[in-house]
C-alpha cells in the first residue's frame, strides 16, 4: 500500500529546506514534497492578499499529483493551502495548518487600513526585514550570526544549521539568504484582508494546530476563526515558529491529527 502524501509549504523566510528535521520524523509514514521556495518564480509575483502565491501552488499541486494530498503549511505556507483548498477542495484530503490564523473581521478592517495609508510597515516585520542583514563569509558565520538572535533562540539547533545551510546560497559577493529579503518584506506587505469572506467555503477535513506563545495568533484573533471555520484545533508549547523550535513534536502532531483528519473523511 502506497503511503499518503504530504505537501509542505513553508513559512515566509524560511525555504522548505529548514523543515528537514520535521520531515524526517514523517518520512517512515509520508511520502513529503514541497516547492522549495515560493515566491521567487516571477510567473508568480507577489500580489496583494497573495492570490498569484497561491496560484503557484495551486500549479504546483496539479502537475505533480493525480491522486489527493494532504497540505500541510506554515504561517504564510498555511494560508496558501487554505485559499487553494477553498478553489480546488478536489486536490486535499485534508489541510493541516501551523500556526497560520485566518484572521478577523475587526484585524481584517486594520490591514486594509494601513494598506491605504501606506502605514502597514510600522506594524509588521517588513520593516525589519528590508534591512536584515544578507551578506557573510561563510555559512558557519551566518550559523553563529542568527544563534545570537533572539527570534532564533528557542530554535532546534540542527534547524538551526538546516537554515544556515539551506536558507543561504553562495554567490560571487559571499553568502547571501536563499530567499530574498526584500519578497519577504513584499509578502508582509500584501497580507490578505479578505480572509473573512471565505466563510463557510471550506469543503475539506482541516486542522489548525497553534503555537501556545504565538503573538501573531493573538494579533489575528483566533476566537473569530473557531467560531466561523471548520477547523479542528490543537496546540503545541512554543512560540509562531514551533514547527522550527520543535519538530519531533510537531511532527508527533500532524501525524495524529493527519491520521483522525483522514478516517474522518
Amino acid at each position: 500500500m502506497s503511503k499518503e502524501t504530504i505537501h509542505f509549504a513553508h513559512a515566509n523566510g524560511f525555504p522548505a529546506k529548514t523543515y528537514s528535521k520535521l520531515f524526517s520524523y514523517l518520512e517512515d509514514d509520508y511520502e513529503i514534497n514541497y516547492l522549495t521556495r515560493h515566491a521567487h518564480n516571477p510567473k508568480f509575483p507577489v500580489t496583494d492578499g497573495w492570490e498569484r502565491l497561491r496560484d503557484e501552488l495551486r500549479e504546483e499541486l496539479e502537475k505533480r499529483y493525480t491522486r489527493k494530498i494532504i497540505g500541510v503549511g506554515h504561517s504564510l505556507g498555511g494560508i496558501l493551502h487554505f485559499l487553494v483548498a477553498v478553489e480546488k477542495p478536489e486536490i486535499y484530503r485534508a489541510i493541516i495548518l501551523l500556526d497560520a490564523p485566518i484572521i478577523s473581521r475587526l484585524s481584517s478592517g486594520g490591514v486594509r487600513i494601513l494598506k491605504t495609508l501606506n502605514l502597514l510597515d510600522r506594524f509588521s516585520p517588513s520593516q525589519v526585514t528590508r534591512f536584515r542583514r544578507n551578506l557573510w563569509q561563510s555559512k558557519a558565520e551566518v550559523f553563529e550570526h542568527f544563534k545570537q538572535k533572539e527570534k532564533f533562540d528557542a530554535f532546534d539547533e540542527d534547524v538551526l544549521r538546516d537554515y544556515a545551510e539551506h536558507g543561504t546560497i553562495k554567490t560571487e559577493r559571499g553568502v547571501e539568504l536563499f530567499f530574498k529579503p526584500s519578497i519577504e518584506a513584499q509578502i508582509y506587505r500584501a497580507l490578505p484582508h479578505n480572509l473573512p469572506k471565505s466563510r463557510g467555503k471550506l469543503k475539506v477535513p482541516a486542522a489548525y494546530i497553534g503555537g501556545t506563545h504565538s503573538g501573531e495568533a493573538k494579533l489575528a484573533r483566533l476566537s473569530f476563526m473557531k467560531k466561523h471555520f471548520p477547523f479542528e484545533f490543537h496546540f503545541l508549547e512554543g512560540s509562531h515558529l514551533f514547527p522550527l523550535e520543535k519538530p519531533r513534536e510537531t511532527a508527533e502532531m500532524i501525524r495524529t491529527v493527519a491520521h483522525t483528519l483522514i478516517n474522518l473523511k
